[in-house]
C-alpha cells in the first residue's frame, strides 16, 4: 500500500455533527464486494464517505494494479479529481459489504463553500494525498523505466554473448581438428602445397580483424561461386567439395583464383592442402566473431555507463549528441523496424546540464515516438532526431510519423497521470517528468506540435545552463 494508513493528514475521519450534516446532503448506498465506486479515467464521479466496511483505492501502474489506500469508516475518497476537474486517477471499489454516503459534484462543491471545517479537512487531506501519491508513483515510474532499460539491455547483450559462446565452441572443435590433421600426416607436403598454405596464412594475418574481412557477396553470387568451385574441386578428386567451397568463397576465393594459387600442387595432395586451408580460414573467422561480439558487449556497457553518467559529477558540460546516441543504443530493441533519421548540427556547443536526467527526457520522448508508430500499424515508421542552435539555446527535436495526438487532449499532455496509452501501458508521468527536468531543473522549455502523420517534441536548453549554478528543486 503506497499510503501510510497511520498518517492523520491523509486519512482524517469525519465524525459526529460533521458526518450527520453530510448524511443530510447525500445519499446512502449499499455495496457488495467488488462493486465499483469509480474507475481510473472516469470523467463523471462522486464524493464518497465510508459509513461501514472498507473501500480499496488502486491505480494501474504498468501491468500491475497498485494498492494506494484502504478507507475505513469515517474516511472519504474522490476529492482529488473532483476538485481538480480532471479524470479520476485511481479506482475505488468495495472490499466486502460496504455502506457509503455519496455526494454528487454540486452537493460537494456547496459543502466546500459553506462548511469551512469540512473544507479544511478535505483540502488538507487532498494536498497530502496528492503529494504522497505523486512522489510514490514517480518513484515507481523511474523503477519501471529502469526495468524497461534493463530488459532492453539484456536483450541487446544476449545476441553478442550467444554469438561469442557459439564461436568459442566452434573454435575449440576447429582447433582440435586442425591439430589432429597436423599430427596424423606422415609425409611432408610438396613445396607448392606449403607455399599455398603459407600464402593463406600470411593473408589471414594481414587481414586480421572483422573490419578487414572480404566484402559479403549477395546470395546469388555466393551460390554461383560455390557451385563453380565445388565442381572444379570434384573434377580433381577432392572429397566433400560441397563442404569446403562455402568457406573458401567467403574468404574471397573463386574457381580461377584457387586454380592459380594451387598451380603445381599434386592432385593427390590437393584435398589435404585445401582442407588445411579451410581450417586456417575457419579459425580466423571464429576469432573475428568472438572479437566482434566482445566489442559489441563492451560498447553496450560503455553506453550504459555514459547514459547514467556513472562516476561523474551530476552537473557538467555534456555533448547532447552523445546522450542521444547512448539513449538510441539502450532503446535499440524498441526501435527495430523503425528508421531513425539523424539530423545533427555537430557544431552545437556542449551545454551545462544534468546529463543523466536529460537522458531520461530523451528516453521518454523516443519511447513515446516508438509507441506511437506501433499504434499506427503499417505505413511509414520513422523517427527523426534533429539538433540545432537558436541564439543562446541548444534545441533538440524528436519527430515521429505516427497518427498524432488528438486535438481535444493536447492541452493535458504534460499533466501528471494523463496518458493517451491504453490502460495499464502508461502511468501518465513520462512527459510530466520530462517537463520538470527541462523547465525546473534546466530552466529550458519543452513544447510540441502534432497533426496526423507528424508529431514533434521540441526541447530548448540554455547552452550556459542555469547562470546561478543552483540546483532547482524538482
Amino acid at each position: 500500500m503506497l499510503h501510510d494508513p497511520r498518517e492523520q493528514k491523509m486519512f482524517p475521519r469525519l465524525e459526529g455533527e460533521v458526518l450527520q450534516e453530510l448524511v443530510e446532503l447525500g445519499t446512502e448506498l449499499e455495496l457488495q464486494d467488488g462493486d465499483r465506486l469509480f474507475s481510473e479515467g472516469d470523467r463523471e464521479y462522486d464524493f464518497f464517505v465510508v459509513l461501514d466496511g472498507q473501500v480499496r483505492i488502486t491505480k494501474r501502474v504498468g501491468k500491475e494494479e497498485t494498492l494506494l489506500a484502504i478507507h475505513e469508516p469515517g474516511e472519504f475518497t474522490g476529492e482529488i479529481s473532483m476538485l481538480t476537474g480532471g479524470p479520476a486517477i485511481a479506482n475505488g471499489y468495495a472490499e466486502g459489504p460496504v455502506r457509503v454516503l455519496r455526494l454528487d459534484p454540486n452537493a460537494f462543491r456547496r459543502l466546500m463553500a459553506e462548511c469551512a471545517p469540512v473544507a479544511r479537512v478535505v483540502l488538507t487531506a487532498m494536498a497530502a494525498r496528492a503529494t504522497d501519491v505523486d512522489a510514490q508513483l514517480r518513484q515507481q515510474e523511474k523503477l519501471a523505466s529502469l526495468g524497461k532499460l534493463a530488459a532492453g539491455l539484456a536483450h541487446e547483450l544476449n545476441n553478442p554473448a550467444s554469438a561469442a559462446q557459439r564461436a568459442a565452441g566452434q573454435l575449440r572443435d576447429a582447433a582440435c581438428g586442425f591439430l589432429r590433421f597436423s599430427l596424423e600426416r606422415e609425409d611432408p607436403l610438396s613445396p607448392e602445397g606449403r607455399r599455398f598454405l603459407c600464402d593463406v596464412h600470411r593473408e589471414v594475418l594481414a587481414c586480421a580483424g572483422p573490419s578487414s574481412a572480404p566484402p559479403a557477396l549477395d546470395p546469388v553470387t555466393q551460390s554461383d561461386r560455390e557451385d563453380e568451385l565445388t565442381q572444379w574441386l570434384e573434377d580433381r578428386g577432392v572429397q566433400d567439395a560441397w563442404d569446403l567451397a562455402p568457406t573458401l568463397v567467403s574468404a574471397g576465393f573463386d574457381r580461377q583464383s584457387l586454380e592459380e594459387e594451387t598451380r603445381g600442387v599434386p592432385d593427390g595432395e590437393l584435398e589435404e592442402v585445401v582442407t588445411w586451408a579451410r581450417s586456417i580460414l575457419e579459425l580466423s573467422a571464429m576469432v573475428d566473431q568472438i572479437e566482434t561480439a566482445s566489442t559489441r558487449v563492451s560498447d553496450l556497457v560503455s553506453s550504459v555507463k555514459q547514459y547514467s553518467y556513472m562516476d561523474q559529477a551530476p552537473r557538467q558540460e555534456i555533448d547532447l549528441h552523445e546522450g542521444l546516441e547512448n539513449t538510441l543504443k539502450i532503446l535499440a530493441y524498441k526501435l527495430r523496424g523503425i528508421e531513425v533519421v539523424r539530423e545533427y548540427d555537430r557544431t552545437l556547443p556542449r551545454v551545462i546540464a544534468y546529463g543523466s536526467e536529460l537522458n531520461q527526457v530523451w528516453t521518454n520522448l523516443i519511447d513515446n515516438a516508438a509507441d506511437a508508430l506501433d499504434a499506427a500499424g503499417n505505413g511509414k515508421r520513422r523517427v527523426r532526431i534533429r539538433t540545432y542552435r537558436c541564439q543562446e539555446d541548444a534545441v533538440v527535436e524528436v519527430t515521429d510519423d505516427g497518427p498524432g495526438i488528438p486535438e481535444e487532449v493536447q492541452g493535458n499532455i504534460f499533466n501528471a497521470f494523463f496518458t493517451t496509452k491504453p490502460m495499464g501501458q502508461g502511468t501518465g508521468l513520462g512527459l510530466d517528468i520530462a517537463r520538470r527536468v527541462v523547465q525546473v531543473r534546466h530552466k529550458g522549455t519543452i513544447r510540441f506540435e502534432s497533426r496526423p502523420g507528424e508529431t514533434t517534441f521540441e526541447v530548448r536548453l540554455p547552452i550556459g545552463g542555469d547562470s546561478s549554478g543552483a540546483v532547482a528543486a524538482s
